[in-house]
């Protein structure tokens, strides 16, 4: 693996020896170095080092101020910090309250260097990947009940109402036995929990924080916690999950390096067995991204199967979806004639079956002619043109697909006569005009559409003939340049008066390479993409 390092001082010369030092001792490391007042543009120039050195002669001003630096700038603060200094305690108390990470006393032990460095940036992406980790929990309702880390779900106020196996494993006690030596208030048990449960009240989100706890069998334990309020659609925090890990080795492998008196020897020995757990660690938490990604991908398929591509984006992205106005969709209803005569004859089963055959083709067809369906209504298919993307091409869309629907269904009942099976006649209706579509409601949400147009559209349908297809003269005004059709004349429909209807019986010869009229020809598809 290979580390960048970012050398920062007051003295260049000193800076200087320290890179050299470095790179000659080990090929692992690219080391840059900066002067104080231009560690910004340095940082920048190196594409985020893996580590800052922090080597000032002037420790108390320069040194601290350049720490300040990093730590107070938002890009810049989780990168860890390791500061050169004379092992004065006031020096070193001062710089970690301040940000460092680590300190190294003068004069400097090359290996021990090398050493904390390697240490340095493993804990750090390990820490940053648990604050990946606990983000991507937030997404999450539940997490699995297998999980290695410890998982407790409160109430609002903190009681404590769910935890998973692991907790028993950290904390030696089960639930039942937890909440009868403490209580059952974990922001009464645990000074940090209640701050970090009041703090994401505050800022809405979730937060880290680290506790020392003592085990029923006197172990001490240091636990990392992830705790993400649980935010209703209403605004209103109903639960609290805390995601906890147990980071006691990480916590002994700081404290034995911070008091660090053996040989060289020992010190290569404790990090291996530190660089050991750390890979475990990571292994963990790989796998447990692994299963979020997979969790967060059947979520987002069963989104994007229920709503169009986009509707979905936006309620991922913000819980709602705002409805649209189209000046110009083509709506397709269908419906088998004699559907309750077909209930008679068949059973429960293949009747849905069959069902089930036609609906699964209309969805291939028109997907294919950019047509989102709507819904099903019984044996009514309900599908439109010209959204939720807009085009101007969807009443040549919804007409083409109408006409392979109708053979699709024709088709099938030669087949039926053949078998003496009852045959599934078809009415087919289209009407083009304006309409509202989107997903309205919190509960059980749909996308659909509303306004006059699909009242007359499901009128055309229903004043149509089987096994043709009826389209009104609104729809008969975008296709009669390329469609064959017969009028109807104007003929009185329900609520809506007289309205012109005409049968859309094929494509015109020029337009088409087969006798029936339905596949387009290379002539056609042209005209269709300038649309």
């Amino acid at each position: 693996m290979h580390y960048k390092v970012l050398i920062a001082g007051d003295n260049i010369k000193s800076v200087t020896v320290l890179r050299k030092s470095l790179e000659l001792f080990t090929h692992e490391f690219t080391v840059f170095t900066t002067i104080s007042s231009k560690i910004d543009e340095n940082v920048n120039s190196v594409e985020w080092p893996d580590i800052i050195i922090l080597y000032f002669d002037d420790i108390i001003d320069k040194g601290m101020k350049a720490l300040s630096l990093i730590k107070g700038n938002q890009k810049t603060k989780t990168i860890p910090v390791l500061m050169i200094t004379d092992f004065i305690s006031y020096n070193v108390q001062k710089a970690i309250t301040a940000g460092a990470d680590d300190f190294i006393r003068k004069p400097i032990e090359r290996i021990e260097l090398m050493i904390r460095i390697k240490y340095l940036i493993q804990r750090n992406r390990l820490y940053l990947e648990n604050l990946k980790h606990s983000e991507e929990l937030k997404k999450l309702s539940l997490v699995a009940d297998k999980s290695d880390n410890s998982v407790l779900i409160t109430n609002a106020v903190g009681e404590l109402e769910w935890v998973n196996k692991a907790f028993e494993r950290i904390y030696e006690y089960s639930m039942e036995d937890f909440k009868g030596r403490y209580g059952n208030k974990l922001q009464e048990i645990s000074h940090k929990f209640s701050e970090a449960m009041s703090k994401c009240r505050k800022d809405r989100k979730w937060m880290v924080y680290e506790n020392c706890w003592v085990t029923r069998n006197g172990n001490k334990k240091w636990i990392q916690t992830s705790l993400t309020p649980i935010i209703a659609d209403n605004d209103v925090i109903t639960n609290f999950i805390a995601v906890e890990t147990d980071i006691t080795p990480l916590k002994l492998a700081e404290e034995r390096l911070r008091d660090q008196n053996q040989d060289l020897v020992d010190i290569t020995v404790s990090v291996e067995q530190i660089n050991k757990k750390l890979e475990e660690k990571q292994k963990e938490v790989t796998q447990q991204k692994k299963l979020m990604e997979e969790q967060k991908k059947l979520a987002d398929n069963l989104l994007k199967n229920i709503f169009p591509y986009d509707i979905a984006e936006q309620l991922k992205l913000k819980g709602y979806a705002i409805p649209k106005h189209y000046r110009l969709v083509s709506i397709m209803f269908t419906d088998f004639a004699g559907f309750a005569k077909l209930s008679d004859k068949l059973s429960v089963h293949d009747l849905i079956r069959e069902l089930s055959m036609y609906f699964e083709k209309f969805d291939l067809i028109t997907t294919e002619h950019f047509i989102e369906k709507i819904k099903t209504i019984g044996d009514s298919y309900m599908c439109a043109g010209g959204l939720p993307i807009r085009n101007r091409s969807n009443p040549i869309d919804t007409a083409l697909a109408a006409l392979e629907i109708q053979k699709f269904v024709k088709e099938s009942n030669r087949e039926k006569e053949l078998k003496s099976q009852p045959k599934w006649e078809l009415r087919l209706g289209i009407h083009t005009g304006e309409v509202i579509a989107g997903v309205i409601g919190r509960s059980k949400m749909a996308y659909d559409i509303w306004g006059d147009a699909v009242n007359t559209a499901s009128r055309m349908e229903s004043n149509g003939e089987a096994n043709k297809i009826n389209i009104s003269g609104s729809t008969y005004k975008h296709v009669k340049k390329y469609f064959d059709c017969t009028y109807r004349g104007k003929i009185d429909v329900r609520n809506k008066g007289q309205i012109d209807m005409y049968f859309l019986n094929r494509l015109k010869k020029e337009y088409c390479t087969d006798n029936e009229g339905i596949v387009p020809n290379s002539t056609f598809k042209r005209i269709l993409s300038e649309y």
